[in-house]
């Protein structure tokens, strides 16, 4: 993939997730930061299957990166569309991009 398309797939996904989430106010600017990934497999929740092996999706950066987010230790935050929250996923999990 170009990585004018990646760009792309990126603003998508911010796009959505902004959207799904409009209507809360406490969520604005919530995914300013938010960094592209590819997940490298199956990450399934309480919610359900919250994400697909290689699909792309949106990632707070590391806590060190922006400290008031809650990614750190062995964990990462990362939005899931399907499940409409964000969601901590293993840093051996995902592939940033």
């Amino acid at each position: 993939m170009s990585n004018g398309d990646l760009n792309a797939t990126l603003g998508c996904l911010l796009s959505t997730a902004s959207a799904q989430v409009a209507q809360w106010p406490q969520y604005t600017g919530h995914f300013t930061g938010y960094k592209l990934v590819r997940l490298k497999c199956d990450v399934k929740t309480k919610c359900g299957l919250a994400f697909k092996r290689h699909e792309y999706a949106i990632a707070a950066p590391y806590r060190n990166a922006l400290p008031s987010l809650p990614s750190s230790g062995k964990f990462i935050t990362v939005w899931s569309r399907r499940n409409k929250v964000d969601t901590s996923v293993r840093h051996s999990e995902v592939e940033w991009l």
